[in-house]
């Protein structure tokens, strides 16, 4: 929907400051979906005119959003709203593609690697296996409604299928289970890393932006561990929200 026109109320008399006040609303409407990613905002002189305040006061509010990334600039072009990213909470494991699906998504997949190889180190050490020990790789570029949003990058122990059965599956999780092997918990390292000239690529992002990457190590219901995958997200579209109780 181009050319918004936000309904929004001043009040002059509240001790809140005026451009708080609309920064407050755009944010709330901008949350609630009432905007579309790419909508264009009226521009900050008629936003003044519109709610009888002054330019500076608007540009202010404008710059809180911009900064909170809710919206952005094009030189020449105006202002338009940013699109949000996800929010993955952490109280629970869950799949990719059942991630993306509950969001009303579609998630799918693009297959970058499919082989068995000798576990590296690090990986040897998670899965509990001997160095080089055989496990499957599976790295994949993970889509939402076709939109590249991470790299999966996965290593098995003890699991036997082919790359059609996984392509068929769209989601290993749900593979994994319909074999047998119930999946009971994880464990999970954020760090924040810069896109390498692969991943901007793959994720159409800058060299050097920022992104997510996620260590988690699956675990069996008899405590065995299963998977160790690092997956990379991008920074503006994905992001980790974890609950916290005293």
């Amino acid at each position: 929907m181009d050319n918004c026109e936000p309904t929004i109320a001043i009040d002059k008399q509240s001790h809140i400051p005026i451009y708080r006040q609309i920064q407050a609303q755009f944010k709330q409407l901008i949350l609630d979906g009432q905007f579309e990613p790419k909508d264009v905002l009226p521009s900050e002189t008629e936003l003044s005119r519109r709610y009888g305040v002054s330019v500076m006061t608007v540009r202010q509010a404008m710059n809180e959003l911009v900064n909170e990334g809710l919206i952005y600039r094009e030189q020449g072009r105006g202002t338009f709203v940013a699109r949000q990213p996800m929010v993955h909470p952490l109280q629970r494991m869950e799949s990719f593609t059942e991630d993306i699906t509950a969001r009303g998504l579609t998630p799918s997949a693009q297959v970058l690697a499919f082989e068995h190889v000798p576990a590296p180190k690090e990986i040897a050490l998670a899965l509990e296996l001997e160095s080089a020990h055989e496990v499957l790789r599976i790295k994949r570029l993970r889509l939402a409604n076709d939109r590249p949003v991470g790299i999966h990058d996965s290593y098995l122990r003890g699991v036997y299928f082919d790359q059609t059965t996984l392509e068929k599956y769209g989601s290993l999780y749900a593979l994994l289970e319909d074999q047998g092997l119930i999946l009971a918990e994880g464990e999970e390292v954020l760090e924040a890393v810069a896109a390498n000239q692969e991943t901007s690529e793959l994720l159409n992002v800058p060299p050097g932006s920022p992104l997510l990457l996620v260590s988690r190590t699956v675990y069996l219901e008899s405590g065995q561990p299963i998977e160790f995958v690092r997956a990379t997200y991008r920074a503006d579209l994905y992001r980790y929200a974890i609950q916290l109780k005293r």
